[in-house]
């Protein structure tokens, strides 16, 4: 189950430079990877270890602290992001970002309805919230995270090293964990990974492969947004929006139960 982790690679790599020690192997090693990112699958180890000063043992051991197996999946299964280095030439970028964002909101708003309800109703049941994600939507799921952790309810992010993630492995009943999958290749590679967690599950999705879905006890739908090969609002505001209005509802129940 280990190449799920290509899914996070990228948040392992930012974690250790955000979180370590300038002079830790480890980050010397993360920045050479970030630096050479687009061409991971072409670095051999020799090269790597001469390049950060470390023996081929430590390469292969920060595989491993990572979540792969060995050096050779780490290349070889690592996820590609080409959208982030995409570029379209727009007169107007801000006029064409506004036009954007009101066409998503629009969008979502038609979407949105008895079912936020209903994920609010069973955060404030559940003991704990935990949030399954890949590289993508990590970030967006932050002020959230914060939001709920300052208004009395635990949230989790999950969104590296999936295969041995303690926090997975001790998933309780009564927690729940929600996925989010906005055009559905996350949730097909987890599928069975999500199906060991026996807890209630929700999903955030454009898909509606009603096989897929049946393995979730409460469904976010967020609508055909097809399958965009550049970044979009949908991969960068859409959770952010769709999640702000979770929070908003669950401040109105919470306020209406006491």
């Amino acid at each position: 189950m280990n190449d799920l982790n290509k899914y996070g690679l990228l948040n392992s790599l930012l974690g250790i430079i955000n979180n370590y020690d300038e002079d830790d192997s480890k980050v010397i090693i993360a920045k050479y990877f970030l630096k050479h990112f687009d061409r991971l699958d072409e670095i051999n180890i020799f090269d790597a270890a001469d390049e950060c000063f470390v023996t081929r043992t430590s390469i292969r051991r920060f595989a491993k602290f990572i979540g792969f197996d060995n050096f050779r999946h780490l290349k070889k299964d690592h996820e590609q992001y080409d959208y982030y280095l995409q570029f379209e030439e727009k007169s107007n970028y801000p006029e064409y970002l506004a036009n954007q964002i009101t066409q998503m909101t629009t969008h979502l708003r038609n979407r949105i309805g008895g079912e936020v309800e209903e994920v609010v109703e069973a955060i404030i049941e559940s003991r704990e919230i935990v949030f399954l994600v890949s590289d993508i939507y990590g970030a967006r799921c932050l002020e959230f995270q914060k939001e709920m952790i300052f208004s009395g309810k635990m949230v989790r992010i999950v969104s590296y090293n999936f295969s041995d993630s303690k926090v997975l492995k001790r998933i309780d009943p009564d927690d729940l964990v929600i996925v989010i999958s906005v055009l559905g290749s996350f949730i097909y590679q987890m599928n069975d990974l999500i199906n060991q967690l026996e807890c209630r599950k929700a999903i955030m999705t454009s898909i509606e492969d009603s096989n897929m879905l049946s393995n979730f006890d409460l469904i976010l739908p967020m609508g055909e947004v097809g399958s965009p090969s550049s970044k979009t609002v949908y991969h960068t505001l859409a959770i952010e929006y769709y999640l702000d209005v979770v929070y908003h509802e669950y401040q109105r129940q919470v306020k209406k139960g006491t």
